[in-house]
C-alpha cells in the first residue's frame, strides 16, 4: 500500500505503508469547510468563465453573420468583387508612386551625373511624366511649365557659345527682374583753366539711359517616337542638347542682329535706323576706301577690340580687295577656330544682316544681352503636327533682353549697292 493522506474526525493524517498514521496538522471543521468551499468556488468560477467565453464567441459570430448579411444585401457579390479589385488597383498605384519617389529622392538625384539627370529629365518631358519633372526641375515657371534643371541649361548655353554666336560676341548680363535701366555717358566732364582767385566753372557729365526689357522667345522641338524610345541612352544627350541649342542660337542671332525692339530685343539694324548707332554712306561699289571711312568713323578708344560684322556676300567682295602691290587685305586665320581678318580686324559672318550694311565696332561695349536665366518647358501632343505624325511637341521658353547701350562703340557702313 502506498502512503497517503486521510481525514478522520476533522483531522488530517499521514498513513504510512505499514498502517501507522500520524496527524499532519490540526484542522478544524471550519477550516475544512472553508477549503472545500474555496475549492468549489474555484471550480464554479472556472465553469462560469468557460460559459462566458463560449457565450461571447457566439455573440461575435452572430454579429459577424448579421454584418455579412447586411453587406451582401446592400452590395451584391459582383459589386463587392469589383470594389476589392479597385482597392488592389489603388494599392498598386500607390506602390508605383512610392517607387518613383524613392528613385527620385534628393539623395538619388544628388548621385546622378549631369548627363544622367538630363536624360532622366528629357524622358520625363517626352512622356509627360509630371512627377519626375517636378522632382528634377528647378521649380515651376510663373506662366506654367517647368524650369530647366541647371545642368540642362548650362549644357545648352555652353553648346551655343562654343560655336560662333552673337551671344559670344556681345556682353551678356544677368537679370533678376524684367526691366533693367542702364545709365550711359553721353558726354564727359569739361576741363577749363582758371587764374588764382577767380570763379571756377562747374561742369558735369551728361548721362542718358538705355533700357533692357525682357522678351519671351519660344522654340518648339518635335520629338519622334523613335527618339523617345532611344532617350534612355546617355549618347542621346548630345543630340538633344544640339537640337535645342541650334534652335535657340538661330533665334538669338536673328534678334540681336535685327530684332524689332517691341516684341523682340532691339537689334543692331533697328538701333542703326533709330540713329543710336552712327553710320557712314558707301560711295559707289564696296571698296577699300569705303571701309577705311568706316574704320575711322569709330573712335580710336574702341578700335582695339573692334570687329567687322558682315553678310557673306559682302565678305566675298572684301576678300577680293587688294592694295597697290596686288596683295589681298584679307588674311586667313592663323590657327584653327580663329576668325579671318581684314586690314588687321577680325571678320564675323552674319547672314541676318542685309547686304546693304556692314557693322564695325566693339560689340561687347556697345551691345548688352540681358539673360533672365530662367528657361522653362511645356509638353503637348495636341498640336496637329504632333498628333498626325506621332510626335511630342516640346516648347522651350527663354526670356532675354537686348539693346544697344553705347552707340558710340559701333558704327555702320550703309547703302552698299
Amino acid at each position: 500500500m502506498s502512503p497517503k493522506f486521510e481525514w478522520h474526525k476533522g483531522k488530517k493524517y499521514f498513513v504510512e505503508e505499514d498502517g501507522n498514521a500520524e496527524e499532519v496538522e490540526p484542522t478544524t471543521d471550519a477550516t475544512k469547510e472553508e477549503e472545500d468551499t474555496k475549492t468549489t468556488e474555484e471550480d464554479k468560477t472556472s465553469d462560469d468563465e468557460e460559459v462566458t467565453e463560449t457565450s461571447d464567441d457566439a455573440n461575435i459570430d452572430e454579429a459577424a453573420q448579421k454584418a455579412a448579411k447586411a453587406i451582401m444585401a446592400e452590395l451584391p457579390l459582383d459589386k463587392l468583387t469589383k470594389a476589392i479589385e479597385a482597392m488592389n488597383s489603388t494599392e498598386n498605384v500607390t506602390k508605383q508612386a512610392k517607387e518613383i519617389v524613392g528613385v527620385l529622392s534628393k539623395e538619388e538625384i544628388g548621385k546622378m551625373t549631369s548627363k544622367e539627370k538630363i536624360v532622366k529629365w528629357f524622358q520625363a518631358c517626352v512622356r509627360s511624366d509630371h512627377n519626375v519633372l517636378k522632382a528634377l526641375s528647378e521649380g515651376t515657371a510663373a506662366d506654367g511649365g517647368y524650369l530647366f534643371p541647371d545642368e540642362f541649361r548650362a549644357e545648352l548655353i555652353r553648346d551655343i557659345v562654343e560655336k560662333f554666336s552673337m551671344r559670344s560676341l556681345v556682353r551678356v548680363v544677368p537679370m533678376t527682374r524684367d526691366v533693367m535701366k542702364i545709365p550711359t555717358l553721353t558726354s564727359g566732364p569739361k576741363v577749363s583753366w582758371t587764374e588764382e582767385n577767380t570763379t571756377k566753372s562747374t561742369t558735369t557729365a551728361s548721362f542718358s539711359e538705355a533700357t533692357l526689357t525682357v522678351k519671351k522667345m519660344a522654340a518648339i522641338l518635335y520629338a519622334s517616337d523613335e527618339l523617345i524610345e532611344d532617350s534612355t541612352e546617355i549618347d542621346v544627350v548630345d543630340l538633344i542638347v544640339t537640337l535645342f541649342s541650334e534652335a535657340l542660337q538661330r533665334e538669338e542671332d536673328a534678334v540681336i542682329t535685327a530684332g524689332n525692339g517691341t516684341t523682340q530685343p532691339t537689334g543692331l539694324t533697328t538701333a542703326r535706323t533709330a540713329t543710336t548707332i552712327g553710320s557712314v554712306t558707301c560711295s559707289g561699289n564696296l571698296s577699300f576706301d569705303n571701309i577705311i571711312n568706316l574704320e575711322y568713323a569709330l573712335p580710336s578708344k574702341y578700335q582695339t577690340n573692334a570687329k567687322f560684322l558682315a553678310h557673306r556676300n559682302n565678305i566675298r567682295e572684301m576678300r577680293k580687295l587688294k592694295d597697290s602691290n596686288n596683295r589681298y587685305y584679307w588674311m586667313e586665320p592663323v590657327s584653327a577656330g580663329q576668325p579671318a581678318t581684314f586690314h588687321g580686324y577680325s571678320v564675323i559672318e552674319n547672314n541676318n544682316l542685309p547686304e546693304s550694311e556692314i557693322f564695325f565696332g566693339d560689340f561687347k561695349m556697345g551691345y548688352w544681352l540681358g539673360d533672365r536665366k530662367k528657361m522653362s518647358v511645356k509638353i503637348t501632343s495636341d498640336t496637329e503636327t504632333a498628333f498626325t505624325k506621332d510626335q511630342t511637341a516640346i516648347r522651350v521658353v527663354q526670356r532675354i533682353a537686348g539693346n544697344v547701350v553705347l552707340g558710340d562703340a559701333i558704327k555702320a557702313l550703309i547703302s552698299i549697292p
